[in-house]
């Protein structure tokens, strides 16, 4: 790395790069390899950087009181600047890490693609074409490993007590590390709600309420959490999904709220609520392109930290197949295997995130209609063979198979649900939750829900204390309904 320039950040970045190295010993290992004492501006940092690598290279750990006890060893007359230095370093807050990181690792493998290039057009002039060809393609390999990231190395028979310490904190701050859905009968497929380091996917058909499921999400998470969440749009615009947050934060008509038609005492409740919500929902815009990549996200989040001191505990992306590969992809499946690749992958960054994303389902060979109970018990018998709880319910379901493209790009989601609604169920501002997988297990719960898209409301049917109208009633109509098909089913048996 010979050939790297001095640095291009500014002083207060030379600054917290090397609080960083002192405060992060995993840091210090790597960044040591890349980065030489006279890349630094200042005489005190370039000091200070040599002695991170001597203290690193002799075995021991360098902190910044190691390093105030080595500034009696300099000349006397620098001796007030350097502890000037190193008081700036110890004052410092921290909040810009994964920025540090991020750019950090940029400005080296820029450089080293640089100094690869000239070396293999060296080459290449000299008429050594293969070799050249062959040092770039070493060169693009080991600049795609380039990471300051921590290693997530573990001294698994050493860490007891902590790691019981965190399973108990943990435990008592359940809400801070579980976001519960709203939907009882997801929410218990869960075992609660989505958790850190999970990324939860719902697969339905066009215009199958996809978005608007995930528009329930965001609001339920900053509602009933007080949850701090980042919603990504990849389709649609800030205005549409502003109007459908307010339509569900109201229970007002979806059409009268896009107008800005509210009452006075609408208008008044929300100004309350709103304000008591401040700073828990940003709405990321990424619709100008259509090759926005997980890195852009990764971004986003990096300057929501550097710039607003904001981290969210919750990501919303909608919707996943929108995504771009951050790297070359033949296909268009390719690109989405990758992109959700990637949104697994930053689930487990920084403190972890809990992501919810969409995808769309494969168009059905032939629509879905308003079916007779004999039509029905025949695709059943067809279709479904001896899966009790379709046959109880009498409709098809959307699983994990039947999403669009390919099934390889969800294969490392931990949860995979979908959103499945006939006319009849459409006419009624009905529709079901099929909970198809859940970390690699089968879930098998369909959850019958309430979905009136004209305000934004879905409610679990099956919830007695979370019911928009009359739940015993409708309750008991569902009982009776279940009851009458099971006594027909075994008269037509032993007939």
């Amino acid at each position: 790395m010979s050939e790297i320039p001095a640095f291009t950040f500014n002083t207060e970045f030379q600054r917290k790069l090397v609080k960083l190295a002192l405060i992060d010993d995993s840091f210090a290992t790597i960044a040591i390899r890349f980065v030489e004492p006279n890349m630094f501006e200042a005489d005190a940092l370039r000091w200070a950087w040599s002695m991170i690598k001597a203290e690193r290279k002799a075995g021991r750990t360098p902190t910044e009181m190691v390093l105030h006890n080595l500034v009696p060893t300099v000349q006397p007359v620098l001796q007030p600047r350097y502890r000037a230095m190193l008081e700036a370093i110890g004052n410092d807050v921290m909040r810009e890490d994964a920025f540090i990181r991020q750019q950090l690792a940029e400005f080296v493998q820029r450089n080293m693609f640089v100094a690869a290039y000239n070396a293999t057009q060296r080459e290449y002039n000299a008429g050594n074409a293969i070799k050249a060809i062959d040092m770039m393609a070493a060169a693009v390999d080991k600049i795609r490993l380039i990471s300051f990231d921590a290693p997530a190395r573990h001294w698994y028979y050493d860490d007891l007590d902590e790691r019981t310490r965190i399973a108990r904190m943990v435990a008592e701050n359940e809400w801070d590390h579980t976001f519960p859905t709203g939907i009882v009968g997801v929410d218990e497929v869960l075992d609660g709600g989505l958790s850190r380091g999970e990324i939860g996917v719902w697969i339905a058909d066009s215009k199958g309420g996809k978005s608007l499921f995930l528009v329930h999400l965001t609001g339920y998470t900053c509602r009933a959490l007080q949850q701090r969440t980042l919603l990504v749009l990849l389709e649609g615009s800030y205005k549409q999904t502003g109007a459908r947050l307010d339509s569900w934060h109201t229970g007002e008509l979806y059409a009268k709220v896009k107008r800005g038609e509210f009452t006075a005492q609408t208008w008044q409740m929300m100004q309350h609520e709103y304000h008591m919500l401040r700073q828990t929902l940003v709405i990321r815009e990424m619709t100008d392109n259509w090759a926005y990549s997980a890195l852009d996200i990764r971004a986003e989040l990096d300057e929501l930290k550097a710039q607003n001191g904001w981290t969210p505990e919750m990501i919303i992306c909608d919707y996943g197949d929108l995504l771009r590969s951050d790297v070359k992809a033949a296909s268009e499946e390719e690109h989405q295997r990758n992109a959700f690749g990637a949104l697994k992958t930053m689930t487990t960054q920084d403190q972890g995130y809990a992501i919810w994303t969409a995808s769309q389902a494969q168009r059905p060979k032939d629509p879905w209609k308003k079916k007779t109970k004999k039509q029905e018990r025949a695709i059943d018998e067809q279709e479904r063979e001896d899966d009790e709880t379709l046959i109880k319910w009498g409709k098809p379901v959307l699983r994990a198979q039947d999403i669009a493209d390919s099934y390889n790009k969800i294969r490392r989601c931990d949860f995979i649900g979908s959103i499945n609604r006939d006319e009849e169920e459409k006419e009624k501002d009905l529709a079901r939750l099929w909970c198809d997988r859940y970390r690699d297990n089968a879930a098998s719960r369909l959850v019958p829900i309430k979905q009136d898209l004209d305000r934004m409301l879905f409610v679990d049917l099956t919830d007695r204390l979370n019911r928009p109208d009359s739940p015993d009633r409708l309750l008991k109509k569902m009982d009776r309904q279940r009851k009458a098909e099971q006594q027909k089913k075994q008269q037509e048996l032993t007939q």
